[in-house]
């Protein structure tokens, strides 16, 4: 078992000196957007008091991954930045790492503090290779801890660092049975968002289902996977069908599981899929 404050002894920093922050769904959109341009400046801005990065002037910085097998959380690595300056956010000076749609939106911000930062050279190598094991759900509220405080087990050592871009939401579209085959970070962003989406047979019967859990689409799309029904009533009398997945609408992060049946069953009656499709109710 290898961890990874022992991989940052390994390449030259010490652990006791820097923060690992696991950025939230902002920090992996912006992440897949620009790669470490467009995320350097979304982690350029931090609320204050406390300040993620406590003082220090090293930090390492990770995304979300896909859930482990034991229902743990993890964490892809993107990098490690060094604080060069640190001041209140008030839109007059801007940071070093500049990119215009996240300027636009910490515009106006208040109680937030700035950052020059500089992206080290040390373990570039590894940058979306390492994936390590956060720990359980609840702990993804810790999002930023000591390097040497808490040991996290390196789960996943990936060859290739690159994986083919995510096509984003509205455009992704696979097979019931391809999803285990997804990128990592496809599941994870994946995972990271709830909302509505739509099943298609073979046939072209279409069903419309809510994703309203903790691991977003992701998470019901895998009871699908495992038993071809998840739970309902029709989509069980056909038995295991490879059905194909797409997303008819995202749900923004502050609508409630009551808002997502909703906007469920309002596409349920624009498609109809209760007089000729596949949905009971």
């Amino acid at each position: 078992m290898f961890h990874f404050h022992e991989f940052v002894q390994r390449i030259g920093l010490d652990p006791a000196a820097l923060r690992l922050l696991r950025h939230d769904t902002r920090g992996l959109a912006a992440w897949r957007r620009g790669g470490p341009h467009a995320f350097g400046c979304f982690a350029s801005f931090q609320r204050r008091n406390p300040s993620p990065y406590q003082g220090v002037r090293l930090a390492c910085h990770f995304v979300a991954g896909p859930t482990l097998a034991n229902g743990d959380a993890s964490a892809l690595f993107i990098g490690t930045t060094r604080i060069l300056a640190q001041w209140d956010w008030t839109g007059e000076r801007l940071p070093l790492i500049q990119d215009a749609l996240i300027l636009e939106t910490e515009q106006g911000r208040q109680d937030v503090d700035a950052f020059d930062l500089e992206w080290l050279p040390q373990g570039a190598d590894f940058v979306e290779r390492i994936l390590l094991r956060w720990g359980p759900p609840a702990s993804t509220r810790a999002w930023s801890q000591w390097g040497n405080r808490a040991e996290k087990e390196i789960v996943e050592l990936r060859i290739d660092p690159r994986e083919p871009p995510f096509p984003g939401f509205s455009a992704f579209v696979a097979r019931v049975s391809e999803l285990r085959l997804a990128p990592l970070a496809w599941q994870a962003a994946l995972g990271s968002v709830r909302g509505v989406y739509l099943l298609v047979a073979d046939g072209g019967e279409q069903y419309v289902g809510s994703a309203a859990g903790q691991d977003g689409f992701m998470g019901r799309w895998r009871g699908y996977a495992a038993n071809g029904h998840g739970g309902n009533v029709l989509l069980r009398e056909r038995r295991h069908q490879n059905y194909t997945v797409s997303i008819l609408e995202v749900a923004s992060p502050d609508m409630s599981r009551d808002d997502i049946v909703a906007r469920e069953a309002f596409w349920k009656d624009k498609l109809g899929v209760r007089a000729h499709g596949l949905n009971a109710n």
